[in-house]
C-alpha cells in the first residue's frame, strides 16, 4: 500500500481512499491511498506532495464476540470451552484491512449477522464491496448466504481467498478484483460497503436498481461529521434509514428501500 501526503486541500471529489490527518500545532495533511503507485503519480499533478510506501505492522492475536451469534479469532487463538458452541470464524491478523478489531468492521458484523438471522429467504445473496480480508463476506457465508466480495487490491483478494480456505467456505463465497464504482453491480439481497465517505457518495447513485428490487444496504467507514452528508444523499435517492450505530468516532448506517 502507498500513500500520497500533501498539504494542498481540495473540495473536489477524490475517488481514491483518503483521510485528513490533523495534529495539534501542525497544518492538516491529506493522505491519499492506493495499492499501486501509478494512480498516486497521477494524483500528484493535482496534489503536490511525496509518495511513501506504508509499512504493515504485525497484529497481535485477537478475539471478538458478536453477542452469542459469532466468534472471530485469529487462526492460532485457542478458544475457551464456554465459547466452543458459538459459530467461529478464523481471520488471520494479516496484511489486509478487516481483522474485526476496527470499529467499522465490528458494527458491520453486528448488523450483518442480525439481518441474516432475520432474513425470510433461505440462502440470500450478499455483495461485499471493498472486502479487504473478506471478514464480512465470510461471516455472511457462515450464516448461509451466497456471497461475492470485491476489492481493488490484489493483496486483499489473496488474503480473503486464504481466509475462505481456512474456514472451509470456498463453495459459498467468491472474491474478485473489481472496481465497485465502474463494474456492473450484480443483484443482491444485501449489500455491505465498509469504505470511505467519498467512495460511498459515488456508490449510492449506482444502486437505484437494487433499491427498487428491495435490497438492504449497510454502509460504514463513516467518521463523525460525515454521516449527515451520507444521510442526505441516501434520502434524496429514496433510501430509508433503518438503523444507525456508532463506536467512538465511527458510524454504520443500515437502509432499506
Amino acid at each position: 500500500m502507498y500513500a500520497l501526503e500533501t498539504r494542498r486541500l481540495s473540495f473536489l471529489p477524490i475517488l481514491l481512499p483518503h483521510a485528513l490527518i490533523q495534529r495539534p500545532g501542525h497544518p492538516p495533511t491529506l493522505q491519499i491511498y492506493s495499492p499501486k503507485i501509478l494512480p498516486l503519480r497521477q494524483a500528484q499533478k493535482q496534489f503536490p506532495g511525496r509518495i511513501r510506501k506504508l509499512l504493515l505492522r504485525s497484529s497481535a492475536p485477537f478475539q471478538l464476540r458478536i453477542g452469542q451469534r459469532l466468534l472471530i479469532t485469529s487462526d492460532h487463538r485457542v478458544v475457551s470451552s464456554k465459547d466452543r458452541s458459538i459459530p467461529r470464524l478464523k481471520i488471520r491478523a494479516g496484511p489486509a484491512f478487516g481483522s474485526g478489531e476496527h470499529a467499522t468492521t465490528q458494527l458491520c458484523l453486528r448488523y450483518l449477522t442480525q439481518l441474516l438471522l432475520d432474513h425470510p429467504k433461505s440462502g440470500p445473496t450478499v455483495l461485499d464491496l471493498g472486502c479487504g480480508s473478506g471478514i464480512l463476506a465470510l461471516a455472511s457465508a457462515k450464516f448461509g448466504a451466497h456471497t461475492l466480495g470485491w476489492d481493488l487490491d490484489p493483496t486483499a483478494i489473496q488474503e480473503a481467498q486464504r481466509n475462505a480456505k481456512v474456514n472451509r467456505l470456498t463453495s459459498r463465497v467468491l472474491f474478485q478484483i473489481k472496481d465497485a464504482l465502474r463494474a456492473p453491480l450484480p443483484k443482491a439481497d444485501l449489500i455491505v460497503a465498509n469504505l470511505y465517505d467519498s467512495l460511498l457518495l459515488h456508490l449510492l447513485p449506482r444502486l437505484e436498481k437494487h433499491r427498487k428490487a428491495g435490497t438492504r444496504l449497510v454502509l460504514s467507514g463513516i467518521l463523525q461529521g460525515q454521516e449527515n452528508t451520507i444521510l442526505r444523499t441516501s434520502r434524496k435517492l429514496g433510501w430509508k434509514l433503518q438503523r444507525r450505530g456508532r463506536i467512538g468516532r465511527w458510524y454504520c448506517l443500515q437502509f432499506q428501500s
